[in-house]
């Protein structure tokens, strides 16, 4: 008994295939939906009658706050990618993700930083200022416990895991789809995933570059959000070029599961596939030229608002689009009506009332009355839990058979989407007629007339939350006992469905081919793989039994360095954000130390096994990769993470230009920043450049001695270049920089030291490359290594060629 519970410890700790990471995903997300409705059901308690003292203002507000991060960041893109985990892979013939351990890395990440803001209720009180963290409500004045500085912590951990997840899924999408699956050929699932994560590559850095201003602005003092020239309008214009792609983020997921689940039940292919996926892209890249409408009321000027209100106008078109098509898919169909297909069915409806209401809010003067009060609320919950939350549940009824090898019960599935439905229009419908109550208020008199309306609308969250009960009571019931479902109990038509109950853990014993007319071709027959006979009943196609759970996975699939690297960045980040307040301005907090040096040590001894592991991911050649198919995977995973750089450092400089043309004066060049000082760090960057080619070089004509020489080159050059900067750091720090210029001062120091982050991350791996270097690796064609951290070196290097005229020539 104990080495059985060992061993499937081991097994979900350690493990890196696909199947299993997805289903951690859905768990844990399913367990904060939990604590973030019961958050939500206690503020609904508050608010159902007039001056109750359920709870106090104070922690009102925590709970608004800390239920509306929950659910936007743990619960709803983790709920879907833990679908995407489980099912792309098996949708596109892959027999796991491109980066397995990445992969696992990503969700101890995600995991952690749950922990992290939810331990923020515990020091002192968690962040209490609505989930979009408006600036000035952030500084020490109005928020001068430390769980902000814990929320920011797990909000910076949270954007690391995403940025891993959607990097790995990116490349696996591009360069392993089965032979013959081109993009076009992709069912809509995919593709939602797909154009979410472009929208994450883009969105995520700029607010990962917004949390760590707002943290180093509380952890150190410095003066982005708390200036005239930044202050507000600086945190809304790099927040909510986040945001509201976000919402878009969150929704396509449940879009895509919607436009899979109501065909297979339909019994009819998707009408206009092609234009739902022109839609999707459309939708896609329109929502990152509407965030300016969250500003109407901020002066921009007349001209700005009307386009923030063509653009917002704009977005809803393409959603016209894919609500006709589903609409089309449904004409003249004999519908099955399962719990998949109700709840699919039941998101469609309530989206399209979200997606309504929220046009209202294009328009300037609507948007002046209404988006304080409770229509904002009510037309936001319609978009995110009654358009994703039904849809993904709908996704969690459609392929809880596919997971576990077992049916759940259909008759309390039913009762469960007739209970949730009809709470939840009770919950929110209410609302939109609460025009004149303001959002985030902790009570109100009985002469307001606001009572009606709340206590009808709290009667509906309890009738809302308490038909999750069936879900949970369901699922585990049947995993437990309920009857096997067989390979393909829908008649489904996508790839996942033609193999067993729940897929063995390689998914595939060979790759499937799909011809030009759709057909799925496995070693020679048709429909399902391995010559396993078609039809519904359980059929073991790879050799695995089915409904009795997993085979054994591969003993080369567990690894213990993911989790444990996961462990030492949150320890680290808990040692940076729970310091004690110390001096006055410019710093406003110590960091504690121990839990810090805890999390390098970690950290250090984690990297170390990482890349001393041996762990081999097999690249097929065999595949569809257009428009990369003579790009190694690593190498596309490479240049995808720098394309978010890219974004990540673009959002700093733009802060910097931001309270620069804001400012009435700036230091002259010069006066603040040397030159010399700026020239000769530039020289040495540029320099190190030089030796990194100069090694990969070396590495090509086999030349030993000079792979060593060059990375030392580098080694040395970086060393040199942090070297300089820690001298002028050291001097500024010590004049009265702060006080004489905080807005010049505040850019350089978070500018440049984020910079310099990433040359102490190249210098350790050059470190690394060094010892192997003196191994005598890299010189027998195994040079590519060297090429991927050339990429990187030459980046962190380019960006300085932007940053020195910034700071010292102009």
């Amino acid at each position: 008994m104990a080495e059985q519970l060992a061993a499937t410890a081991k097994r979900w700790l350690y493990t890196t295939n696909h199947k299993d990471i997805g289903i951690l995903y859905i768990v844990t997300s399913l367990f904060f939906l939990v604590a973030a409705g019961l958050l939500a059901m206690t503020m609904r308690t508050q608010l159902s009658v007039p001056d109750n003292t359920v709870l106090t203002p104070e922690i009102f507000n925590q709970f608004v706050t800390v239920h509306g991060l929950l659910m936007i960041f743990w619960v709803l893109s983790p709920f879907a990618f833990g679908f995407a985990n489980y099912i792309i892979p098996l949708q596109i013939g892959a027999r796991d993700l491109a980066f397995p351990r990445l992969n696992a890395m990503s969700y101890w990440f995600y995991l952690f930083s749950g922990v992290m803001i939810i331990m923020s209720f515990f020091f002192g009180a968690a962040p209490d200022l609505g989930w979009t963290l408006y600036s000035p409500q952030t500084s020490f004045e109005f928020a001068p416990t430390i769980g902000l500085n814990l929320g920011a912590g797990a909000l910076i951990l949270i954007v690391v895991s995403i940025t891993m997840s959607s990097v790995n899924f990116l490349v696996t999408m591009f360069k392993m789809r089965a032979p013959g699956l081109k993009l076009s050929r992709m069912s809509l699932f995919p593709w939602s995933i797909l154009v979410t994560i472009f929208m994450m590559l883009y969105a995520f850095p700029s607010f990962l570059a917004a949390v760590l201003l707002l943290y180093v602005d509380r952890a150190f003092g410095t003066f982005y959000f708390t200036s005239i020239q930044g202050g507000s309008l600086l945190w809304d214009n790099v927040f909510w070029f986040f945001g509201h792609p976000e919402v878009y983020i969150v929704l396509f997921p449940a879009l895509g599961i919607i436009a899979d689940v109501i065909p297979t039940f339909a019994r009819r292919p998707l009408y206009g596939t092609k234009y739902v996926i022109g839609a999707l892209v459309a939708a896609a890249v329109i929502s990152f030229i509407v965030w300016g409408h969250h500003m109407f009321l901020t002066g921009y000027g007349i001209l700005t608002d009307k386009l923030y209100t063509v653009t917002t106008v704009a977005v809803s078109l393409p959603f016209d689009v894919i609500v006709i098509a589903l609409i089309e898919t449904l004409a003249m169909a004999k519908l099955r009506l399962k719990a998949a297909a109700l709840f699919t069915l039941g998101a469609v409806a309530l989206f399209v009332i979200g997606g309504i209401t929220g046009v209202y809010l294009a328009s300037v003067a609507l948007d002046y009355a209404l988006r304080g009060t409770y229509f904002v609320v009510a037309h936001f919950h319609y978009i995110m839990v009654g358009g994703s939350i039904m849809g993904l549940i709908g996704g969690l009824y459609y392929w809880f058979p596919k997971i576990t090898g077992r049916m759940y019960n259909e008759s309390m599935a039913r009762i469960h989407f007739v209970f949730s439905f009809i709470g939840f229009n009770v919950l929110y419908f209410p609302m939109f007629l609460l025009l004149d109550m303001p959002r985030r208020i902790a009570t109100y008199s009985p002469d307001t007339g606001w009572g009606l309306l709340n206590i009808t609308a709290t009667v509906g969250g309890f009738i809302f939350g308490g038909a999750q009960l069936l879900l949970f009571y369901n699922l585990y019931r049947s995993l437990r006992s309920g009857p096997p479902s067989g390979p393909n109990p829908w008649n489904g038509w996508t790839l996942e469905w033609a193999l067993p109950s729940p897929p063995p853990a390689h998914d595939f014993d060979t790759i499937p081919t799909f011809s030009d007319d759709g057909t799925i071709h496995f070693k020679g027959t048709v429909g399902l793989p391995n010559g396993s006979s078609p039809g519904n009943g359980i059929g073991e196609p790879n050799g695995s039994s089915v409904g009795n759970g997993y085979v054994a996975l591969h003993a080369e699939g567990l690894s213990p360095w993911p989790i444990l690297m996961a462990l030492s960045s949150f320890i680290f980040f808990l040692g940076l954000t729970i310091g004690k307040p110390a001096n006055p301005q410019p710093v406003s907090y110590q960091p504690f130390w121990p839990l810090i040096a805890d999390g390098v040590i970690l950290g250090l001894i984690s990297l170390f096994g990482y890349s001393r592991e041996r762990f081999t991911v097999h690249e097929d050649s065999h595949v569809e990769s257009w428009p990369f198919r003579q790009v190694p995977n690593m190498k596309l995973g490479i240049w995808t993470f720098l394309g978010a750089e890219v974004i990540f450092f673009g959002v700093l400089m733009g802060a910097y230009f931001f309270v620069r043309t804001a400012a009435p004066t700036w230091p002259i060049p010069g006066t603040v920043f040397e030159i010399r000082n700026g020239f000769a760090m530039t020289l040495v960057l540029l320099t190190s450049s030089l030796t990194a080619i100069m090694a990969l070089a070396s590495a090509r004509a086999g030349n030993r001695n000079g792979v060593i020489v060059s990375l030392a080159g580098t080694l040395a050059l970086g060393a040199a270049f942090l070297y300089i900067k820690a001298g002028e750091w050291f001097t500024l720090g010590g004049s009265d920089v702060f006080k004489n210029y905080p807005l010049p001062a505040t850019s350089y120091f978070i500018t440049t030291g984020t910079h310099g982050v990433h040359v102490f991350a190249g210098m350790c791996m050059a470190v690394y490359l060094l010892a192997n270097a003196v191994k005598g690796k890299y010189v027998s064609g195994d040079h590519v290594t060297l090429e991927h951290f050339g990429l990187y070196w030459h980046f962190v290097d380019i960006v300085w060629v932007f940053l020195f005229p910034l700071f010292y020539l102009i």
